[in-house]
């Protein structure tokens, strides 16, 4: 058979087996604005999210009777549904403030990739229309004059919701010090920041001055159940799949799976379009005998994905231990890894912990599945722990890119 009959063939074969009826509702980034509010309407009518819709209610209350609500800052896993459960709520309440005269604004600046406080101020002035986007020979005190002097004139509430804010790699604290307080000195705005972050303890590392004045409110984004895992996946498939091809117990199976392991949304409407993929492309309905397929191919990258969102220390640990066992056929000594951590730490500037503190580290990457510590008898001259990696060289590969990417160098 020639090859293009044997392509026509295999695209029929496809869409004859047709099972994603509309892609963009399995992606939010496919999604225009309206479109991923209609579909978190849906969301939340059916009670998803319910308390932490309730307790931002109770924050932003004080707005109704013309008061100054503290800033706010929303914690918990990444896929918790923290800036989609936001970014519906402002949108619903500039709607509510619109109907009583209030005067209301917000921004959303989005710090999803790592960048420098100069870098993070400037998208807020485009944002703002303030600056042109990273203009050069431009001083960070001048970036600054030019957000005030655009915000100078207004009048009401501005709502300033920084995504990631652990993001801001360097100089944090000023970043902090002109939003919380230089910037409200200098407008008359009222000015509340909502900042979210997948690391609880994300205000440890700014400066004491600093967090004196940082007033914050916390809300904690909890992983979702199983249940609902179910009402968010019943409603994607509803919008998204032929429903016909969906066998019975495969939308429990995702949810169980889901909420057992991460309780995160996003992987969970990953874990239901892989299988619809992989149903499509086999000629099949999408079975458990197909998720459990999915499931396995979505794996090979959870390493890449825990890796990103791990403190800086464990990052740093896991590529000096990479980085030495692609030189070395044999177990690793805890010493060794220890002496090549802190050579990387000198590298990136980064301030090592002690070999004590290091040694928790290993352990929590042998926790983490990401290498094996062995302890070996020596006998009368004790024990050692031995330290392999038994990851594919492919995944160690792209953990050391990773990692370097974090820390802003060039991976090669």
């Amino acid at each position: 058979m020639k090859i293009e009959d044997k392509i026509e063939k295999q695209m029929r074969r496809l869409l004859k087996n047709t099972i994603i009826l509309n892609r963009k509702f399995l992606d939010d980034e496919q999604l225009d604005r309206r479109e991923q509010f209609r579909v978190l309407k849906e969301i939340f009518d059916v009670d998803v999210r319910d308390r932490e819709i309730k307790e931002l209610s109770g924050h932003f209350a004080p707005l109704l009777r013309n008061d100054h609500p503290i800033h706010l800052s929303l914690l918990g896993k990444t896929g918790t549904g923290k800036t989609v459960t936001m970014l519906y709520f402002l949108n619903m309440l500039q709607a509510l403030c619109g109907k009583k005269k209030i005067l209301m604004e917000y921004i959303h600046l989005d710090l999803s990739t790592p960048k420098p406080c100069f870098r993070a101020l400037n998208d807020l002035a485009c944002l703002l229309d303030a600056a042109k986007r990273y203009k050069k020979g431009i001083s960070l005190d001048e970036l600054m004059a030019k957000i005030e002097e655009r915000l100078r004139d207004q009048q009401g509430y501005f709502i300033l919701f920084i995504d990631e804010i652990d993001h801001v790699r360097r100089d944090l604290d000023s970043f902090l010090k002109f939003l919380v307080k230089r910037l409200p000195q200098t407008t008359p705005l009222k000015i509340v920041i909502v900042f979210t972050s997948n690391r609880l303890n994300w205000q440890e590392n700014i400066d004491p001055r600093v967090k004196s004045f940082l007033k914050v409110n916390e809300i904690l984004f909890d992983p979702y159940n199983a249940v609902d895992l179910r009402k968010i996946l019943s409603i994607r498939i509803k919008k998204a799949l032929n429903r016909k091809m969906l066998r019975r117990g495969v939308l429990e199976k995702i949810a169980a799976i889901s909420s057992r392991t991460h309780g995160d949304a996003r992987k969970a409407v990953e874990l239901l379009t892989k299988s619809a993929h992989i149903a499509e492309r086999d000629g099949t309905a999408i079975t458990l005998v197909v998720v459990e397929v999915a499931l396995h191919e979505i794996e090979r990258d959870k390493y890449v994905a825990m890796i990103k969102s791990a403190p800086k220390q464990l990052q740093a640990a896991l590529y000096a231990i990479i980085a030495l066992s692609s030189h070395s056929a044999r177990p690793l000594h805890i010493g060794d890894c220890n002496r090549g951590y802190r050579s990387f730490c000198a590298k990136v500037k980064l301030r090592s912990l002690t070999q004590r503190a290091f040694s928790d580290l290993v352990s929590e990457l042998d926790i983490y599945g990401f290498i094996q510590v062995r302890i070996v008898s020596q006998g009368r001259y004790g024990r050692r722990r031995e330290i392999t990696v038994n990851l594919p060289a492919d995944i160690s590969d792209k953990l050391k890119k990773v990692v370097l990417m974090e820390f802003d160098l060039d991976p090669g």
